[in-house]
């Protein structure tokens, strides 16, 4: 058996072997639009980012919740010696209106023989309606407004982080596609130069038979097949790495099961759909890095806490005003200026260094956010302009290996041309030819190169536009 033989026998068992499964597979023509709408639908890491925007609802409306009218009731008896000695009874409903302000609807009821005269009422009770309010600490702010405004904030925060962690899932994701994309490319560089080495082989034999060629081209030939061969094999190896990497992230596909996905187009066409469409809206496109966003709700929790730092160093002084009813009629009653119930409560600490501190504080921890704050977007202002000056030495490079594989190719054809004609060596055409193949796999890669830096410039402008 010749060498041609025995090289086609063992591609033909390696085929054989690597299409027993493919047999069974459906075809099925994936684009990195399905694949994008894909990785937002089903990743697990997409949902979790959307559970992140409910947090920051929740959260909003659990502090509202501190808003809701509160009611209360107590009842006390005490009965010794066949004596009722007392029965005390309150029931309040207490509705915050602003800060330290607050409505409130109640009854009390208190007889017995040895009750306190200050808790005394009639057998009809005494309903009350009243006014509660912090004139000086919280009259402007406190801890239960803060709360309320800075978990509206907040929702600007999580909605932020959301956009952040869908940006980096479809960035990661995006990579790994066009990993995919590149190195189905490289198969079919790879698959085509084996092919022509191998019809060289097929004729270099044929030659050799009736004596036109050296028994030593064969040899040659040969292992340049082989070495053609074992390069085809890497490649289809290392597209089986990007695949199972490409599996992570599209969920709902199965790149290892029945189906076989294949791509809709190629990385060339997707390079000229980015070169066309997305560069020139890419160079004018501001900043806009949900990070950023991020920050900035940030700082105004931190600036709404100051405010409620700086209101904890006022007096306190909290009023209460009650109107009393004194008629009988408990269901419907009537009051009166007359008669009413009310107090004043005030505290000042001396020497206030507990809230003049935490006020002082919290003016650092708001000055070191928006510093941070400033820091990003100088940040990822300069690598958004890196990465515009990278683009353009790309675009250089991307010229000269289009020249490099347009003269490696046309080399070849002339070496294939002297070497028809007996001037040239096999050694010399493998040779031109293993260069054009280099060209052409270094022209795919910076193509791969010019995609991945757009896609760098999509997740730091932080747009999310990935479709193209």
């Amino acid at each position: 058996m010749n060498l041609y033989k025995e090289l086609k026998y063992g591609f033909l068992v390696v085929l054989i072997l690597s299409s027993v499964n493919f047999m069974a597979q459906t075809n099925v023509k994936l684009s990195y639009e399905v694949f994008i709408d894909n990785v937002l639908a089903n990743n697990p890491l997409s949902k979790k980012a959307e559970n992140a925007k409910k947090y920051g609802d929740l959260q909003y409306k659990a502090a509202r919740g501190n808003y809701d009218p509160m009611l209360n009731g107590s009842f006390e008896n005490k009965h010794l010696n066949n004596t009722n000695y007392y029965s005390v009874l309150n029931r309040e409903l207490k509705q915050p209106i602003f800060t330290s302000q607050f409505l409130k609807v109640g009854y009390e009821y208190g007889i017995g023989a040895n009750i306190n005269p200050e808790l005394s009422t009639s057998n009809y009770g005494l309903p009350y309606v009243g006014l509660e309010v912090g004139l000086l600490q919280g009259l402007v702010i406190d801890s239960r407004r803060a709360n309320v405004l800075k978990s509206k904030e907040y929702v600007d925060y999580y909605d932020a982080e959301r956009n952040i962690q869908l940006n980096s899932l479809l960035f990661q994701s995006s990579q790994k596609y066009f990993d995919w994309l590149y190195s189905c490319n490289v198969i079919k560089l790879n698959e085509y130069f084996m092919n022509l080495a191998n019809q060289r082989l097929k004729g270099v034999e044929s030659l050799s038979e009736v004596g036109e060629r050296a028994a030593i081209d064969t040899i040659e030939a040969a292992i340049y097949y082989q070495t053609r061969f074992l390069d085809f094999q890497s490649a289809l190896i290392e597209n089986q790495k990007y695949i199972n990497e490409l599996n992570v992230f599209y969920a709902s596909g199965n790149f290892s099961g029945s189906t076989n996905y294949e791509p809709a187009d190629s990385l060339p066409v997707y390079f000229e759909k980015m070169k066309t469409t997305m560069v020139q809206k890419l160079y004018y496109d501001s900043v806009a890095n949900p990070v950023l966003d991020q920050y900035r709700s940030y700082q105004n929790v931190l600036e709404i806490e100051k405010r409620l730092k700086k209101e904890m160093i006022k007096p306190r002084l909290n009023v209460n005003y009650n109107l009393l009813s004194n008629n009988k009629n408990a269901i419907n009653p009537i009051f009166s200026t007359n008669n009413y119930k009310w107090g004043a409560n005030v505290s000042f600490p001396l020497f206030l260094r507990n809230s003049r501190n935490e006020y002082k504080l919290s003016k650092i921890n708001a000055e070191n956010n928006n510093l941070e704050l400033t820091n990003a977007n100088n940040e990822l202002n300069f690598k958004v302009n890196a990465l515009k000056q990278t683009l353009k030495l790309i675009g250089e490079q991307l010229l000269n290996a289009e020249k490099s594989a347009k003269y490696s190719k046309q080399l070849v054809e002339a070496e294939k041309l002297k070497f028809n004609n007996g001037e040239s060596s096999l050694f010399m055409l493998n040779t031109r030819e293993g260069k054009w193949l280099e060209s052409e796999l270094k022209l795919v890669e910076y193509k791969l190169k010019f995609v991945k830096t757009i896609l760098s410039l999509i997740y730091l402008n932080g747009n999310q536009n990935y479709r193209i």
